[in-house]
């Protein structure tokens, strides 16, 4: 392709995400597949300026309303290329060759379209002048949410999110490999990985791969789960023969990782609301050769009838923000608001009271979200324990890291001065963001 022809690839993906409502990642890759004809280099450089645009989108916004501009897609992608693309920053006049064009039924500009960009000075993309949530990229309730739950490190996390998101796999114990014989295997894939610093069943790839088209994935020795999401499993600490609940089970991943550990003995019962997720999950689980787990579509008023006091443990993995994994996916940003943090925060509560029903006496009740706001955390489990202190008493996280983590990985607990309700923590860990707290039921 062109390089003029690869501008206007950005400037329809730009236009059809702000049309949909569809996931930006889901969006490029329906867009890639119905263009066979776009090569890998083009791929490559059409990802990126789509990718910087929404990472940086409130700076670049913030710029053109600063020169008293209206905001346009091709503006956007002028400030892209001004300031953040490696083969086009600060220099306008290579630029001015990409836009200023006579091709038929590509709008023309001309030099005064283009004026503005003499206004731009390089150094100032992050400008003194910027309000604070401008500069990080994020809403302001969200930025003052970041700010009450890390006191000390909120701008470390809040940087973190602007990052270019982990690639991480899991292997599948199930179908007889170690790590380290999947890791030989992996020599033929075209780009760097390293084992996961604190997981053992865990793969790092530098950067997003198609691994789905690799025989290992297609025959189930490997699965995509990020590092964090494999941690929090882990620190479940479940056993062969146990009686599981997995609520808000999606398209399986939890439940994938637990039959691995357990075995494929026991029983997992995994209950989502959404048939797509169940159905997705049940393609993954047969590929896995995975067994023990019964999916269940419940509706979204659910009860409990008929599995109080059934469970050895019931892992609630949460609807939330998902900000954890916002590195992946900043799209994500814009269409969330205050008002569905408060949906979400009424929405975690009622199903902890549901779960919490449904575990046997000596049983555990776990509680885990992709999110480091407090208002999904620990304040909700602050809540959980004023009404359910005589019933459930919280566990020790660090003891079961050292019975399952360390023992397996040799990694030292890496929470400081934190036992119960940790938070993984980007910015430090360099992991997706996950919350996690567990209680065990009162004989």
């Amino acid at each position: 392709m062109l390089d003029q022809e690869r501008i206007f690839s950005v400037l329809e993906l730009l236009n059809l995400f702000d049309k949909s409502n569809k996931i930006a990642r889901k969006l490029l890759q329906s867009y890639f597949r119905s263009k066979k004809y776009i090569g890998s280099k083009d791929r490559r450089f059409i990802s990126e300026s789509f990718w910087n645009i929404l990472r940086h989108r409130y700076k670049i916004h913030w710029h053109l309303d600063y020169l008293n501009l209206e905001i346009t897609f091709e503006k956007e992608m002028m400030l892209e290329l001004f300031f953040l693309n490696q083969d086009y920053c600060n220099n306008i006049s290579k630029i001015r060759q990409l836009f200023i064009l006579k091709y038929k039924e590509i709008k023309i500009f001309n030099d005064l379209d283009l004026d503005f960009l003499n206004h731009l000075d390089f150094n100032e993309f992050y400008n003194i002048e910027m309000p604070e949530h401008i500069f990080y990229e994020l809403p302001k309730y969200l930025l003052k949410s970041l700010k009450n739950g890390f006191k000390n490190e909120w701008k470390d996390v809040a940087l973190s999110l602007k990052e270019e998101g982990f690639f991480d796999i899991r292997i599948n114990t199930l179908k007889g490999k170690s790590r380290d014989e999947i890791y030989d295997l992996l020599k033929d894939i075209k780009v760097p990985f390293e084992p996961t610093k604190y997981s053992p069943l865990g793969i790092r790839l530098s950067k997003r791969y198609p691994i789905e088209g690799h025989e290992l994935f297609k025959k189930g020795f490997i699965e995509v789960q990020g590092e964090s999401s494999q941690l929090v499993s882990l620190l479940l600490d479940v056993k062969p023969g146990m009686h599981v609940a997995d609520i808000c089970s999606g398209a399986g991943g939890k439940s994938l990782i637990l039959a691995d550990i357990m075995k494929n003995k026991g029983r997992i019962l995994s209950l989502d609301t959404n048939k797509k997720r169940l159905l997705n999950a049940g393609v993954r689980l047969k590929r896995a050769d995975v067994y023990n787990v019964e999916r269940r579509l419940v509706k979204p008023n659910w009860n409990v009838s008929g599995l109080e006091k059934k469970f050895d443990l019931v892992l609630i993995d949460a609807p939330c923000s998902g900000i954890g994994t916002w590195s992946r996916s900043p799209d994500s940003k814009f269409s969330f608001n205050p008002k569905k943090l408060q949906d979400l925060v009424l929405i975690q509560a009622e199903l902890l009271l549901k779960g919490s029903l449904m575990v046997v006496p000596g049983g555990k009740l776990a509680y885990i979200v992709c999110s480091f706001l407090p208002e999904e955390g620990i304040d909700q489990i602050n809540k959980f324990k004023e009404k359910n202190n005589l019933n459930f008493s919280e566990i020790n996280l660090a003891n079961i890291w050292n019975d399952t983590i360390f023992i397996q990985n040799a990694v030292k607990y890496p929470f400081k001065n934190v036992n119960k309700s940790i938070t993984i923590n980007p910015a430090i860990h360099k992991t997706d963001g996950f919350f996690i707290s567990m209680f065990q039921r009162n004989r």
